[in-house]
């Protein structure tokens, strides 16, 4: 599926969100980050950017960060370009809900300015580079061109999980809290043994398309640290649950949780019953490859 359209002067494409199936968060490592071990799973709640030619490095992206003008400085960097480019963003997912929007704008930047300014890196390259503007970049980078990642190190380690599945529908909802990131971590217990059963069980359960495990099979070690700093994250798992999805657990950071479903029209049903209650909720799947 490739959702890239050109024109001769503009590129534009969708930046897709992301949810964790699984997040384990180990010891502090020698450059001050958590060692981090994620199955992450693209899904279809998108903002849209647009990049066209222009002197220079220019973004709208709403966040004070700005992930897509480092992300653009980071690329001109690597392959020595002095090539500009205005950057446009329409925004959707919801910021500091640990869905990776800012970090999916920076990826979907990095793959339309390598087409725009024909550079032609491959996409480990492209995530590479990435790595230098934020820890979920190369993942998302990635993810467009693999859809299921596995995630590694503090996010700099990146590779296609290689598991064929069915189509994931999901609920998600974001009770409208910011979740910090720094203050999730900070208050987290870090893992002190390995436990391989965590990616082995989601693995199987994508491959065999069971719902239940996968449920079953859900961990985020950040949940609970978020969950104690905003209890409106376990209130809208527990909206989800009575909404009908199974295996409602929190994404990234948080604050956004999101719950299982069995098909496209219970996700439909579902988030339009916890919508009329006042929640912002959306009925996603999984997506596909797309570049």
């Amino acid at each position: 599926m490739t959702m890239t359209m050109m024109t001769t002067a503009t590129r534009t494409t969708e930046a897709f969100a992301k949810v964790n199936l699984t997040l384990e968060v180990f010891g502090r490592r020698a450059d001050g980050f958590h060692a981090l071990r994620s199955l992450v799973l693209p899904v279809t709640l998108a903002d849209t950017v647009t990049v066209a030619p222009a002197d220079g490095i220019s973004s709208d992206s709403p966040y004070p960060d700005d992930l897509c003008a480092r992300a653009a400085r980071a690329l001109q960097a690597a392959a020595r370009t002095s090539r500009g480019a205005a950057i446009h963003v329409d925004k959707r997912i919801p910021a500091g809900g640990g869905l990776g929007g800012g970090s999916a704008d920076a990826a979907a930047t990095l793959c339309l300015l390598n087409d725009l300014w024909a550079l032609h890196l491959a996409p480990a390259a492209l995530a590479a580079v990435g790595a230098a503007v934020g820890s979920d970049v190369p993942a998302l980078v990635l993810s467009r061109f693999s859809g299921l990642v596995m995630m590694e190190g503090r996010g700099e380690i990146v590779a296609p999980a290689r598991v064929a599945h069915a189509p994931v529908h999901l609920v998600l909802v974001n009770p409208g809290v910011f979740s910090s990131t720094a203050e999730v971590y900070k208050n987290c217990t870090p893992r002190v043994t390995d436990d391989p059963s965590i990616v082995y069980n989601m693995r199987h359960a994508l491959e065999s398309g069971d719902v239940p495990a996968m449920a079953a099979a859900l961990q985020n070690d950040l949940e609970a640290p978020a969950v104690r700093l905003h209890p409106e994250i376990a209130a809208a798992q527990r909206a989800l649950a009575a909404a009908g999805a199974v295996g409602c657990a929190m994404s990234g950071s948080g604050s956004t949780v999101f719950g299982l479903v069995p098909d496209e029209a219970a996700g439909r049903e579902i988030a339009a019953s916890l919508t009329a209650k006042g929640l912002a909720a959306w009925s996603v799947r999984s997506a596909c490859p797309f570049v």
